[in-house]
């Protein structure tokens, strides 16, 4: 096969390319991600370089996620490029044929012919269109084992020119495809790469110093509807700052994938009022960026809005609310006339971000929980708004402050409540689920 780059899942490998590697492959790993390795022979092994870029099935499938190339996307473009393979099947006489491009499918054919293969064409047109279920099915069962434990039959099957997953992905984007492939991919702790070692070698002789990932995602954000960095909207610059921060933390394979909107280099205000008007502006100035609004899951959240809910929001944008806790079930609260906390759910009437920071964070000096205080009663929605104190508020954030740098310098416990955090990052990568 030549010098060649391509995609390892389990030991499998998919979506060769010849003499180079594809861009909008290489953009969705981060330098971080980069693994060089010299064999000098010695042992036994074979000598050479080792060059990819890896990470887990688990964090690649988030970042083709939040870039909208979910598993509801995938199987979409799947009986599409089922349809097209088999209306070239029907029409071509010659096993010889050149490939066709996916827009002679027509305009609603997503992504680009993966025109760049090295081969001039599938060899075999002989064997039947599989179904997009054959085609699933096919796909859980080979990555359920690991390549070094397949038979040599097996294997032969795999390296035909008939192989259907070989042939499907001359009539998918690759994005999609490789999207495919990790949504039934077992195990998400397993590790997929880029694997670019046989370009370092003779004829090709890529450095290993070279930062692939990091030139192909910059060019790749020349492309801003499609590649640019899901958008998040927050109440303010606190929200914004706290969840980025937390972000690192929870989900840290998605920094320069999701960013959080920049209220302080903005110069904007704050409030669920604010982010209305944000939103709005957004969708009447055509932002081609993906975005998310996210407000507080409470009164003043869900009131403020309802308006904004009801409207006919284009496609590119969702509107959330922090999402509910167990957690927060049970939550001591503080009532006009109660001197004692009183249990009571708080979800969708005092979650605001702090209750999402820890349990650890939101400990009171005397044991417990800081307390929830009861304030106005909402006419729209009839029910009441509760919030921690201010005080008990700066306290909070400044308690999570801390966690975050003490984590980030090493020094953390592994004790410490993320949960809410968590949660919230999920909603977002979902969103447009």
């Amino acid at each position: 096969m030549g010098h060649h780059s391509c995609i390892k899942i389990h030991g499998h490998q998919f979506l060769y390319f010849r003499d180079g590697y594809l861009p909008e492959l290489a953009a969705l790993f981060v330098e971080g991600d980069r693994r060089v390795t010299h064999h000098s022979g010695s042992d036994g092994g074979e000598e050479g370089t080792e060059f990819v870029y890896a990470t887990t099935v688990a964090s690649l499938r988030e970042r083709l996620q939040v870039q909208g190339f979910t598993a509801r996307q995938a199987r979409g473009e799947l009986a599409l490029a089922l349809k097209l393979w088999s209306t070239k099947k029907q029409r071509t006489d010659s096993a010889e044929a050149e490939p066709v491009e996916l827009h002679e499918a027509g305009e609603d054919m997503p992504g680009a012919c993966r025109q760049w293969v090295w081969r001039s064409s599938p060899m075999d047109w002989s064997s039947p269109v599989p179904s997009a279920q054959e085609i699933e099915d096919e796909v859980c069962n080979r990555l359920s084992r690991s390549f070094d434990d397949l038979t040599i039959e097996e294997l032969l099957t795999h390296s035909g020119d008939d192989d259907p997953l070989d042939m499907l992905s001359w009539y998918m984007n690759p994005r999609s495809f490789l999207r495919l492939l990790l949504e039934h991919t077992p195990d998400s702790t397993l590790e997929v790469c880029l694997d670019l070692s046989q370009l370092t070698g003779c004829c090709t002789e890529m450095p290993t110093t070279l930062p692939v990932a990091a030139e192909a995602r910059a060019d790749q954000l020349a492309d801003l509807a499609l590649n640019a960095p899901l958008l998040v909207l927050t109440e303010g610059p606190t929200d914004a700052r706290i969840l980025s921060a937390g972000m690192e933390i929870t989900h840290p394979h998605l920094k320069g994938f999701v960013n959080f909107f920049d209220y302080a280099s903005a110069s904007a205000e704050g409030g669920v009022s604010a982010l209305v008007r944000t939103v709005s502006a957004f969708v009447a100035a055509g932002v081609a960026n993906r975005f998310v609004a996210i407000a507080d899951n409470d009164t003043e959240g869900h009131a403020g809005l309802v308006k904004l809910k009801r409207q006919n929001l284009p496609d590119r944008c969702r509107v959330l609310h922090y999402p509910s806790l167990p957690f927060l079930e049970s939550y001591p609260t503080m009532g006009p006339t109660s001197e004692l906390p009183v249990p009571a759910n708080i979800n969708e009437l005092a979650g605001s971000l702090e209750m999402y920071l820890g349990s650890d964070v939101l400990e009171a000096d005397g044991g417990g929980l800081l307390p929830v205080q009861w304030r106005s009663l909402n006419p729209q929605l009839h029910r009441y708004q509760g919030s921690l104190s201010d005080e008990d508020k700066k306290v909070v954030q400044a308690r999570f402050g801390e966690k975050v740098r003490a984590c980030k310098a090493g020094r953390g416990t592994g004790r410490e409540d993320w949960s809410g955090v968590h949660a919230i990052i999920e909603s977002i990568v979902g969103a447009f689920d």
